[in-house]
């Protein structure tokens, strides 16, 4: 596997994927198509073989289309038989109920455990 950084854009997040099964997920997500921006990195997910795989989620805002493709990414975490050790670090801004909800929601209905992190400042 390759390291993949793609840089943020105003509608897009920055994503940084590595081999060594990091993934970092920054900013905020309002595509019109979601689905080509996320179906790569999802791929990339699904072809990881590490054994520790850890996944930080500091989004700052995203629309429906792109929650749906943030949960089909979880579930391509969970659905990865080479992972056997995932940790989900969710970041939210304080105050913040409805992302910190979202990342409440993707736990429950992924059933893997997620580690949230409160921030106070826009600069996380």
């Amino acid at each position: 596997m390759k390291q993949i950084i793609i840089d943020a854009t105003k509608y897009s997040p920055r994503v940084e994927l590595n081999p060594e099964g990091e993934m970092i997920i920054q900013g905020r997500s309002i595509l019109e198509d979601p689905t080509a921006f996320y179906n790569p990195i999802i791929n990339w997910i699904k072809n990881c073989s590490v054994k520790v795989f850890t996944l930080e989620a500091r989004i700052e805002y995203m629309n429906t289309s792109s929650s749906k493709m943030v949960f089909t990414l979880l579930e391509a975490v969970k659905e990865n038989y080479n992972l056997k050790e995932v940790y989900i670090k969710w970041f939210y801004e304080e105050d913040d109920e409805d992302m910190f909800e979202i990342g409440k929601d993707y736990e429950s209905m992924i059933h893997i455990p997620i580690d949230f992190y409160e921030y106070t400042d826009h600069h996380v």
